[in-house]
């Protein structure tokens, strides 16, 4: 054998340890077998080390094996404290780690080894085993994550790591402790160990770190983080608002940025209270939009958009201050990259500054957004990016229904029908909206949306689970059957009627939880069946169908059910003395159920019961029917004179157009009391449904006489007035009208004025030159038209005490009898305020008493 085994070299070393370090095992088994004790022969030097740990050090797994085999201790540490475990962890041996792993032995736990390694005071030690742990915890090529998580998390992973965050270590060492937990902290459990052991306050303060690493991946964990309403609370009451806004201002690199800009836009999406905190810190919200500026650098632009979006949605303040910082011209900018998800992105962005906010919205559309965002919507094939689009396109239409129609009609109907049999629930509400949009008006498309086959995948809808869209598909579904005026559309009430809509209509009416579906269900079936008794007939054939549920909706307790089921039942009423009198016979309505609405401060309210009393006068018992009539007739017309809002306008107008072709009398009322001069004012509206329905409405009186005279004077006056009347009304003007204005063509016409603004599409005939003459003649037939209508006003007017005695009697009348008459209604509904209508009707409703009776009526909705 030579020279004794234990003998050491200059460097302290036996043979045994050589033997170890080259992977020497027949040596090594050779050593152990003459001399046992050799198996824990330390070295002679400063680490003193075992075969074992030399094996290990090397990296040699075939001595390892050996060593392990002949019955080496593996739980064997140097001088330094260092065993195995340790000893990979500072070499960056992750096989032969994960080796130690699988052996499973309880000698030698790698984990608690590693994870008290993680723990040192040495920065070297941390840091070699965080960047060991990082490796050992890698997510799978496919992004899953490492199944070494639960081991970790079960053995303290969390809070160890927690602890180096809150150590005196330099930030650079910790570095691979917060990997390690990026790694694994998808796990909800470990969100959780992290929260409880105080892990959120620990990486707020290392957001003022000055190691750009160090706020980075802290910034990333809190990302991760904010995204649970709990956590997020918690790093508010931390200051991490304001620990990312300075790191905002004062870190340049984009990286670390967008790392902020996402936990900033986390934070704010879960709790609206942070996205007010957010936008009331000083120069926050210029410091986040600041950031656009110059920048090209895609990631942090993609992130800048989705936090621009969460901390402005729903939230005014914040929408209206990004917008006046100039975010909107980056992100419509951004609209027209090649990359989909920065596209992507201001789309949603956009969407978000938009909704609900008309003065961003006047703002992005400034920008052109909408010409950017129409080229996207009809390019794209993308499904997510195509939805999301037409979202922010439908944001930026807002509630004006001119710019609802001035959207729609760029996407077109094709494409709306294709948004209805698509697979998103967004895309079938837009695609609803739109088409609805387009169906009312008094240039409807009814026509092309039938023609396109629209109504069929419209019904289809009517089986959604989701309510908006059963209630957009109602609402639809009754513009496509009727034009203003009441003017009933034929092939889509059949088309409906053919796809089964009559039959989903009255089980939504009938079994529908919600009493909105309810009852805009009953008024699109007062729709459908306007002027249709086919349609009519149907209905009334269904078992289910019954006006007594229609009428059980007057004394609902939510004002717009009560509301819509007035107007359900004078859709049926509409021109139809049978459904009247079937009405009346199923319990009839009551003045008192219209008294509320029509005193009420809403114009909406007031203008639909104005309407509804009209209809329904003859058989409202309590009132006499030319009062009822004529306190609705005033109040509509009250409105044409009054209101300020384009909507009323328009409705109040539609409703006028209605009451103008139902039944004798009620014309001359509307005329007699300056209707034709609020509606001739309208013709000069900058909104075109304004002006369309005007121009319809007196398309309709110019069959009266009067009106027709008076009318004529005007339009002699402005041209203009003649161009929107003949562009809107078309074939609803009387033949003596047309022939008085070609008669006045004859004689001669003022000039159209200069620089006046065209009101209507289109180019029409120009007329022909007009023989200039004096505006004497034309100024005295108006002064005396206006003179003789205000006599006629004046002998046909009530005097306030006629008013006041008739009112008593009603009053006391109604009381009698109601307790008899209103079998289908529950007390509530019973005690509606006399003294309320009396005071309707004796201090603001001074009308003409004009007999406004029953005759001419027929089944039909006829055209004049």
């Amino acid at each position: 054998m030579g020279e004794p085994m234990a003998e050491y070299d200059e460097h302290g070393w036996a043979h045994i340890h050589h033997a170890a370090n080259r992977g020497f095992e027949k040596s090594l088994e050779r050593f152990v077998h003459a001399d046992p004790g050799q198996l824990e022969l330390k070295t002679n030097d400063e680490t003193g080390s075992t075969p074992f740990l030399i094996a290990v050090t090397s990296g040699n797994l075939e001595s390892i094996t050996c060593l392990i085999n002949l019955g080496s201790k593996i739980n064997a540490i140097n001088n330094q404290n260092h065993g195995a475990v340790e000893i990979c962890a500072n070499k960056g041996f992750i096989e032969l780690l994960e080796h130690f792993i699988s052996m499973g032995s309880d000698q030698l736990p790698v984990w608690k080894n590693l994870l008290r390694f993680l723990a040192s005071e040495s920065e070297e030690e941390a840091e070699s085993a965080g960047t060991s742990l990082r490796t050992l915890t890698e997510p799978s090529s496919k992004g899953e994550i490492n199944p070494h998580w639960e081991a970790l998390y079960k053995n303290g992973c969390i809070p160890t790591i927690v602890k180096v965050a809150k150590s005196s270590l330099n930030d650079e060492s910790k570095v691979p402790a917060f990997q390690v937990l990026l790694n694994i902290l998808e796990k909800q459990e470990v969100k959780e160990q992290l929260f409880s052991s105080g892990g959120i306050p620990a990486f707020v303060r290392l957001l003022k770190s000055q190691n750009n690493m160090t706020i980075q991946l802290s910034a990333q964990i809190l990302k991760e983080l904010a995204t649970i309403k709990e956590y997020a609370d918690n790093m508010v009451q931390n200051n991490a608002i304001p620990n990312l806004l300075k790191a905002m201002q004062t870190v340049n690199d984009h990286e670390v940025l967008v790392e902020a800009v996402d936990c900033l836009g986390n934070i704010a999406e879960v709790n609206p209270s942070h996205q007010s905190q957010i936008g009331q810190l000083p120069n926050s919200l210029h410091t986040i939009v600041g950031l656009y500026k110059d920048q090209k650098d895609k990631a942090l632009l993609f992130s800048l958009n989705k936090a621009i979006g969460k901390i402005a949605n729903k939230n005014q303040s914040n929408q209206n201050t990004i917008a006046d910082l100039g975010a909107a011209s980056y992100v419509v900018i951004l609209c027209r990259t090649r990359n989909k998800d920065l596209q992507l992105s201001s789309v949603e962005a956009i969407q978000a500054l938009a909704e609900d906010n008309p003065k961003t919205q006047r703002v992005i559309l400034s920008e052109r957004a909408q010409d950017h965002l129409m080229q996207v919507l009809k390019k794209t094939r993308v499904e997510m990016l195509q939805e999301k689009t037409a979202m922010a396109l439908w944001a930026l239409a807002g509630d004006s229904l001119d710019e609802q129609r001035k959207m729609a009609e760029k996407m077109e109907v094709s494409l709306l029908i294709e948004f209805v049999n698509s697979l998103s629930e967004n895309l079938h509400f837009i695609g609803s909206e739109g088409l609805g949009v387009l169906a009312q008006g008094p240039l409807n498309c009814q026509a092309e949306i039938a023609d396109a086959n629209g109504i069929h995948p419209l019904v289809r809808l009517l089986r959604s689970d989701k309510e908006y869209i059963v209630l957009s598909i109602i609402r639809t579904l009754r513009h496509l059957c009727v034009g203003v005026g009441y003017v009933p559309h034929r092939r889509n009430q059949g088309t409906i009627s053919q796809s089964r809509g009559i039959k989903f209509l009255i089980a939504l009416m009938v079994h529908s939880r919600d009493e909105m579906i309810q009852v805009e269900s009953a008024l699109t079936l007062g729709c459908v069946s306007l002027g249709n008794q086919d349609i009519l007939e149907e209905i009334n054939g269904t078992i289910d169908f019954s006006y007594v549920r229609i009428l059980k909706m007057m004394y609902a307790q939510d004002d717009v059910v009560r509301l819509l089921a007035g107007s359900a039942l004078a859709a049926f009423a509409y021109n139809n003395i049978n459904q009247q009198k079937e009405i009346a016979e199923q319990g009839g309505v009551r003045f008192n159920c219209f008294v509320p609405f029509l005193q009420s401060s809403d114009e909406f309210y007031r203008c639909n019961a104005a309407f509804q009393v009209v209809i329904l006068s003859r058989i409202i018992p309590d009132e006499e029917q030319a009062l009822s009539s004529a306190t609705g007739i005033k109040l509509l017309v009250d409105l044409l004179q009054d209101s300020q809002s384009e909507q009323i306008l328009a409705l109040a107008s539609d409703c006028i157009a209605r009451l103008a072709h139902t039944r004798a009398g009620v014309p001359s009322a509307i005329i007699a009391i300056n209707a034709i001069n609020f509606l001739t004012h309208l013709l000069l509206s900058n909104a075109e449904q304004v002006r369309g329905c005007a121009a319809i409405a007196l398309g309709y009186l110019s069959h009266n006489h009067s009106a027709a005279r008076q009318l004529l004077n005007k339009c002699r006056m402005d041209q203009m007035l003649m161009k929107i009347l003949k562009h809107y009304a078309k074939n609803k003007v009387s033949r003596e009208f047309m022939d008085g204005w070609k008669h006045y063509q004859r004689i001669g016409l003022p000039p159209i004025r200069d620089g006046r603004t065209n009101l209507v599409s289109g180019d029409e005939p120009e007329e022909a030159p007009p023989t200039p003459v004096s505006g004497i003649s034309i100024l005295e037939s108006s002064t005396k038209s206006t003179s003789n209508l205000r006599t006629s006003s004046s002998n046909l007017a009530l005097d306030e005490q006629q008013l006041t005695e008739r009112t008593s009697r009603m009053s006391q009348h109604s009381q009698t009898h109601s307790g008899s008459q209103m079998s289908v209604v529950d007390g509530e509904g019973r005690r509606a305020s006399q003294a309320s209508r009396h005071s309707l009707i004796q201090g603001e409703l001074q009308v003409p008493a004009i007999d406004i009776t029953m005759q001419g009526e027929g089944t039909g909705t006829a055209e004049v």
